[in-house]
C-alpha cells in the first residue's frame, strides 16, 4: 500500500479499537450487572471472541466460495455512487476518506471527553457520508437505494425493533416462569455466562464490517492493489485485533450505564436483553444494515424494564441516551463535510 492508503488503513484501525473501546461493554453489561460473571473475566471472554469473529467469517466465506462480508460490501458500494469515482484523482479520492474518518474521530473524541452516550456506527458512517456530500454533491449518496431505510431510519426502527422483542419476550417468559422452583436462577446464570459470547460474536460481526466496508473503499478508490472483495488475511487479522484490543482496555467503560442506570437487572432481564440483542444484530448483519450496538442494547433493557416495572425505569437517563442517537448521525455528518471542505478548498485547493 501507498502513503495514502497506509494512512487512511492506520485510521481505521484507530477507529475500529475506539469501537471496541466505546462499544465492548455492552456486551457484557447485563452479565456484569447481575454479577453472573466477574468483570476481568467477562472482558477476556468478550475481546477474544471479537477478535477471533471476523477470521473466522472469512475461512467460513474462503471455504464455502460466499460473500462473508455483505454489510462490509454495502458501506463500500451502496453510500456514494460508484460512479462518481471514476475518473477520480487519487489526491481527491484520498482528501474523501481522510475527512470521512478525521470526522468520525473527531466526534466521537468531544462525545468520549463530555462523557455524552455515542453511536461509533452512526458518527463513522455519518462522517463518510457527510465527507461525500461535500466531495462529490448531495444526489451521490444513494438515498433511495439503501442510506435513507439502511442508516438513518435505523437510528430509531433498530432500537424500537429491540425494544418491541425485549418487552414481549419478558412478558412470555414471567407468564411462564412463575411457577418455577428458584433453581431456575442457576440456569439462566449458565445462559448469561453463553450469551457473553453470542453477544460479543453478533457485535463483533456487525461492528468489525464497518471497518472492512471502509478498506474496501480504498480499493475501489484505487488507493491500493487488493481486490475489493479478495481483501488479505492479515488485514481481517488487524481489524479483528484492534476490536479485541479495544474491548479489553475499556471494557468497563459503559458497565454501569447499560447495565444498572436504565434499570435494575436481574437475571432473568439479562438473559432476555441479551437474547434480544442477540436476535437483532445477527439479523442486520445477515441482511447487511448497520446497527449501533449501543442503541441495541440499551434498547433491550428498556424493552425489559417496561414489561417488569414501567415506572421503575430511570427514563431520564433512557431520554439522554436517545437524544444523543438522534444528534450523532446530523453533527457526524456536519464534521464530514466541513473537513472535506477545509482541506480541499482552503488547503489544497482541489
Amino acid at each position: 500500500m501507498g502513503t495514502f492508503a497506509t494512512t487512511i488503513f492506520v485510521l481505521v484501525l484507530l477507529y475500529t479499537f475506539y469501537m471496541g473501546f466505546n462499544d465492548g461493554s455492552n456486551a457484557i453489561a447485563t452479565t456484569v450487572a447481575t454479577r453472573a460473571v466477574k468483570p476481568k473475566t467477562a472482558i477476556i471472554i468478550a475481546a477474544v471472541t471479537k477478535f477471533l469473529i471476523p477470521l473466522l467469517v472469512f475461512a467460513i466465506a474462503k471455504l464455502f466460495n460466499t460473500e462473508g462480508f455483505m454489510l462490509a460490501a454495502n458501506i463500500s458500494g451502496k453510500t456514494v455512487y460508484p460512479s462518481y469515482f471514476a475518473g477520480i484523482s487519487t489526491e481527491r479520492a484520498f482528501v474523501f476518506l481522510l475527512s470521512g474518518m478525521i470526522g468520525a474521530t473527531i466526534w466521537g473524541g468531544i462525545a468520549y471527553a463530555l462523557k455524552i452516550p455515542n453511536s461509533t456506527s452512526h458518527t463513522l458512517l455519518g462522517a463518510l457520508i457527510g465527507a461525500g456530500i461535500a466531495a462529490f454533491g448531495f444526489n451521490s449518496i444513494q438515498w433511495k437505494e439503501y442510506v435513507t431505510v439502511n442508516i438513518i431510519l435505523m437510528v430509531v426502527l433498530a432500537p424500537v425493533s429491540t425494544m418491541i422483542l425485549a418487552y414481549i419476550l419478558t412478558k412470555l417468559t414471567k407468564r411462564l416462569l412463575w411457577k418455577m422452583p428458584r433453581e431456575i436462577n442457576n440456569i439462566l446464570i449458565i445462559m448469561q455466562r453463553i450469551n457473553i459470547i453470542a453477544l460479543s460474536a453478533t457485535f463483533s460481526l456487525n461492528n468489525s464490517q464497518k471497518a472492512i466496508g471502509i478498506i474496501m473503499l480504498i480499493s475501489i478508490l484505487g488507493l491500493s492493489s487488493f481486490a475489493p472483495t479478495e481483501l488479505p488475511i492479515w488485514i481481517i487479522l488487524l481489524v479483528g485485533l484492534s476490536l479485541g484490543a479495544g474491548v479489553a482496555l475499556g471494557g468497563f467503560r459503559v458497565v454501569n450505564t447499560v447495565g444498572r442506570k436504565i434499570f435494575k437487572l436481574q437475571p432473568m432481564h439479562s438473559v432476555i436483553a441479551q437474547l434480544s440483542t442477540s436476535a437483532l444484530m445477527l439479523f442486520a448483519s445477515n441482511i447487511g444494515v448497520s446497527v449501533s450496538t449501543g442503541q441495541v442494547m440499551s434498547s433491550a433493557i428498556i424493552g425489559v424494564g417496561s414489561a417488569e416495572r414501567f415506572r421503575h425505569v430511570r427514563w431520564g437517563v433512557a431520554s439522554k441516551i436517545a437524544i444523543s442517537w438522534v444528534l450523532t448521525l446530523p453533527l457526524a455528518m456536519g464534521f464530514g463535510a466541513s473537513i472535506y471542505l477545509f482541506i480541499a478548498k482552503v488547503i489544497l485547493k482541489i
